[in-house]
């Protein structure tokens, strides 16, 4: 049974690490987790959703949602799929890969599911098949750790509708807690967290004085790239849009766009891209948030 809130507690053992948007760039992502010598005993990968479409190898990114260190929730190119395959996962038949949801799927890059497409069979791949049962069981937020150590995975953002108003522009520990209390997010709340792109469109990411935001754990999310992870209202974005630097998109082909792994205990990331041999390091500052007055 699906739960669109999930937690887990601090890490003992081993280090957290959180991922950009994969978009299919499965290579991009063996490579920074060799280069901090990634321990799938001890340590976790948490995702920001969007694991396809628009890179090479979309199938082996989902297929690390079998794996016990990997931890993702849906990004809007999940529910896309999803949405895309309604009838065929209720029916287990196919006749053929048509959006007749006009979902966009196939438009915004899903159509790499032809290759796992068997018509002769009226259906999809046995290992297609795995992995869409995974998707569906993703969370659209998880909750990790306790007290200072506490960080969220999210896909997009939490920032509230008519926020310029608002006390706070953005829900708090206190709302995610109720929602992990209730076990249900609102479904405004919901469609946001896939879809949003207000808060790191806006000024704030520009202002240094938002980058963090009073009673919000540092929250990790994707879905709108630029070429280096930013930060506002206690929000860190760490999509810098590794399926450009492949090449196929005429997006911004000058900047320097790639795959950003985040370790969360260091506070500092590492980004590899399809364009150059040499790896990129930075550091944020995570959890050094302000004190109230």
């Amino acid at each position: 049974m699906k739960k669109a809130i999930r937690s887990l507690s601090n890490n003992s053992v081993g280090k957290d690490y959180v991922v950009g948007d994969l978009h299919g760039c499965f290579a991009l992502l063996q490579r920074v987790l060799s280069e901090v010598n990634f321990n799938k005993v001890h340590d976790r990968l948490f995702s920001v959703g969007d694991l396809i479409d628009r890179g090479p190898d979309s199938l082996p990114c989902l297929e690390l949602l079998a794996e016990p260190w990997f931890y993702a929730v849906q990004g809007n190119h999940e529910i896309m799929m999803l949405d895309f395959f309604q009838s065929y996962r209720r029916q287990g038949h196919l006749e053929h890969l048509k959006d007749s949801n006009h979902t966009g799927f196939l438009l915004y890059g899903g159509e790499w599911v032809e290759y796992y497409f068997q018509p002769e069979k009226h259906r999809m791949s046995s290992e297609f098949d795995r992995c869409l049962s995974l998707t569906e069981n993703l969370p659209l937020i998880w909750v990790v750790g306790e007290g200072e150590n506490r960080f969220h995975v999210i896909h997009a953002d939490l920032i509230k509708p008519g926020y310029r108003a608002a006390e706070s522009p953005v829900w708090l520990n206190s709302d995610i807690d109720r929602w992990l209390g209730e076990d249900a997010i609102p479904s405004a709340v919901a469609e946001r967290l896939l879809w949003s792109r207000t808060l790191m469109s806006s000024q704030l990411v520009r202002q240094s004085h938002a980058r963090f935001q009073h009673d919000l754990s540092p929250t990790f999310c994707g879905h709108t790239y630029t070429a280096r992870p930013r930060q506002a209202l206690s929000h860190i974005c760490l999509d810098t849009g590794a399926f450009v630097s492949t090449g196929l998109f005429d997006d911004d082909t000058d900047a320097d766009f790639g795959l950003t792994l985040m370790d969360v205990q260091a506070s500092s990331w590492i980004s590899a891209s399809y364009r150059r041999d040499h790896l990129v390091r930075g550091e944020l500052s995570l959890f050094n948030m302000p004190k109230r007055c």
